[in-house]
């Protein structure tokens, strides 16, 4: 899509030649999700569509971006959680929700947002700095080591609003491989993507490697695609057989790195008792 402007908000300067604009971190943010929740800092455009890092963009979506673009802020909206319903990054929803005055909790993955610059946008962002930075007292769970995940407070800041139209994409815009069965199909170089998840089939045009999804060998052959300009199917079996060792030793790796960091924990936990 070239005739669309891309900026990329980085610290490598490897990116520079593959955006329109080339935008710096933002100085005292600490690394994380957070970082989401200032992306109207970061925008140069009145009209913003974001996509986050660990995605890949496998066709052309003119006709979802113009469907999305009647919304003044909006995520791909997946479910709404009732008011008596239950989330795995909060402690208490129920009680969360009648303290912001809110019936329900959209649920959605933060792979892409769109917002337009005005009233609306910059309420929505406001308040989920706010809760945020209050996020203990909203029985928010950590995400990672900068805090709450910007899911969890952008949904809540838009329950707290009121907002209620988003943009149901019926999985055609982004979707994450969420409780994958079999393999990811993807031909990046404008060839679309498919896999079945825990809900269905599924062809977004733009794949969410999110969390341990980066290790699957179509995130490693995607990218071969895209640096060298050739189809999936057309990749030589030893890059292939590469990709798999390469996703292989990734999940070792994973593994030993979170038996270690829950030894660490419950140690400094036996310490503070």
């Amino acid at each position: 899509m070239p005739t669309v402007p891309l900026a990329v908000v980085t610290d490598s300067e490897r990116f520079g030649a593959a955006a329109d604009i080339v935008i710096p971190p933002l100085n005292g943010l600490p690394i994380g999700v957070v970082q989401k929740v200032f992306l109207d800092h970061y925008t140069p455009f009145k009209e913003t569509l974001f996509i986050d890092s660990d995605c890949i963009v496998t066709r052309p979506f003119p006709d979802e971006l113009e469907q999305i673009r009647s919304f003044d802020f909006t995520p791909a909206i997946e479910t709404v959680t009732p008011a008596d319903g239950e989330d795995e990054y909060i402690d208490n929803l129920p009680a969360t929700l009648r303290s912001i005055g809110a019936s329900s909790f959209p649920k959605f993955n933060g792979g892409v947002y769109f917002f337009r610059e005005g009233n609306l946008s910059k309420s929505i962002f406001t308040v989920a700095r706010d809760i945020h930075a209050n996020y203990r007292q909203y029985g928010i769970k950590a995400f990672d080591n900068s805090g709450p995940g910007e899911e969890t407070v952008f949904a809540l800041a838009l329950a707290k609003l009121g907002v209620d139209r988003l943009y149901h994409d019926g999985g055609r815009l982004m979707r994450t491989p969420t409780g994958l069965k079999g393999r990811i199909h993807i031909e990046p170089l404008g060839g679309g993507c498919s896999f079945e998840r825990f809900d269905g089939v599924v062809s977004p045009a733009i794949c969410h490697f999110a969390g341990p999804y980066l290790l699957r060998p179509e995130y490693r052959l995607a990218a071969y695609s895209l640096a060298h300009q050739m189809p999936v199917h057309s990749i030589d079996l030893s890059v292939r057989l590469l990709a798999q060792i390469h996703t292989m030793a990734g999940s070792i790796r994973k593994y030993i790195n979170d038996k270690i960091r829950g030894a660490r924990k419950r140690l400094g936990y036996q310490a503070v008792r």
